[in-house]
């Protein structure tokens, strides 16, 4: 029997973080502090909030 681990988490749903009041200069750091395995970062706006929304990606 063999055990894959990963170092990083996946997720089956996307996640999404609200950084409106976050400064412009973190939202590099946040999106890296939250990026998961093989998924997609992306900054989305909904009724005028911004959030960082991580999608997981089909492998």
């Amino acid at each position: 029997m063999s055990v894959s681990t990963s170092d990083q988490p996946r997720y089956g749903v996307p996640t999404r973080v609200d950084v409106t009041k976050c400064r412009t200069d973190r939202i590099t750091d946040r999106a890296r502090s939250n990026r998961v395995d093989n998924s997609e970062v992306y900054l989305e706006r909904r009724g005028g909030r911004t959030f960082l929304v991580t999608a997981p990606s089909e492998r």
